[in-house]
């Protein structure tokens, strides 16, 4: 597990500072849990030849780095699932400001568009090499309600990796899907890239592993509205959700879902473009963490960690999962 008294030490100075309230601080997980955290750190690259020069300057995209940091030091997860990375030096480059204690995680993507990736550090070692899926989809895929397009598609940023959580044979699956939640052309796209990951966390299921999918699904939950209001015009969460349409119910949770209505929000949208958070209307959730309901069970803690202003690191927040740690595995480990 990470270390939770540095953690305090960090909280406290926040505290001190005068940098966050009270109600927005994460609170240090109990040494019974496994905490999960699942960020876009928007744009985590060097400045160096960028694929599209967000930063301008490497002192600037070195600012951001550590901002990044700065973001996920009082967290103090075991595992930290990242999109908009660009590289693996940038991936070690943060788990060295974090103290070097987490296994970075990479594996290259095809998004040639932006260059960007997804990856993860995490303080468990894979039990396998990880790896990604290169399955297409043909769109529009059946039983949607969409007809602005057809062709196929897959998700050109994931990535897979197994773990054993204390005796609990575990899949994570992260991904960063097509942009703009309210465009038919890439609605129809994203619910082919949702059925990608179906079939992957299905195949996982069916060799008896719990399975958590993550990251930033820009697309909304129908079944568990956000902040805003926001619907969605596809079925991309629902893909996600029930990954066996012939079975009853579905096979994978929201956590989020039990948050109060006004707290689910994970995404700063300027929509009016004055530099300003606006509130309500301008907060939506499109980064999700779903698990499992053996999993689902174990959820001791969840929240989307809102203390950093809108903006100021990121256009989005930090999603916050602990999950129990069986007592008889607790005691014993080190």
């Amino acid at each position: 597990m990470a270390r939770r008294g540095l953690c305090l030490l960090v909280l406290g100075a926040l505290f001190l500072a005068g940098c966050a309230r009270a109600s927005d601080l994460v609170p240090v997980a109990a040494a019974s849990t496994f905490r999960i955290v699942a960020f876009n750190a928007e744009w985590l690259f060097d400045g160096v030849s960028d694929s599209i020069d967000h930063w301008g300057t490497p002192a600037r995209a070195q600012q951001h780095l550590e901002a990044v940091a700065d973001v996920l030091r009082p967290l103090d997860a075991d595992y930290i699932s990242l999109a908009e990375v660009e590289n693996a030096d940038m991936l070690s480059r943060l788990n060295a400001l974090l103290g070097g204690a987490y296994t970075p995680l990479f594996v290259q993507g095809t998004d040639s568009s932006t260059g960007q990736d997804v990856a993860a550090l995490s303080t468990l070692t894979p039990t396998r090499t990880p790896d990604r899926t290169d399955e297409r989809v043909n769109y529009p895929v059946a039983g949607s309600f969409l007809s602005c397009g057809a062709g196929d598609t897959g998700v050109s940023k994931n990535y897979w990796a197994e773990f054993d959580l204390q005796g609990t044979p575990v899949t994570i699956i992260g991904a960063h899907f097509l942009a703009y939640p309210d465009r038919c052309s890439r609605s129809i796209e994203r619910e082919a890239q949702a059925t990608v990951l179906a079939n992957l966390a299905r195949e996982a299921i069916s060799r008896g592993r719990e399975v958590i999918v993550l990251g930033d699904l820009n697309d909304f939950d129908g079944a568990a509205l956000d902040a805003a209001g926001n619907k969605p015009s596809s079925q991309v969460l629902s893909i996600l959700k029930n990954l066996d349409p012939a079975a009853e119910g579905d096979e994978l949770v929201n956590v989020c879902a039990t948050l109060p209505q006004e707290d689910r929000y994970t995404d700063w949208y300027d929509r009016n473009g004055n530099g300003i958070d606006d509130g309500k209307l301008e907060h939506s959730q499109i980064d999700f963490i779903l698990v499992s309901h053996g999993l689902a069970e174990r959820i001791a803690y969840v929240t989307i960690a809102h203390a950093t202003p809108a903006g100021a690191v990121s256009d989005h927040w930090p999603i916050v999962m602990d999950l129990t740690i069986p007592a008889a595995v607790a005691s014993t480990a080190p």
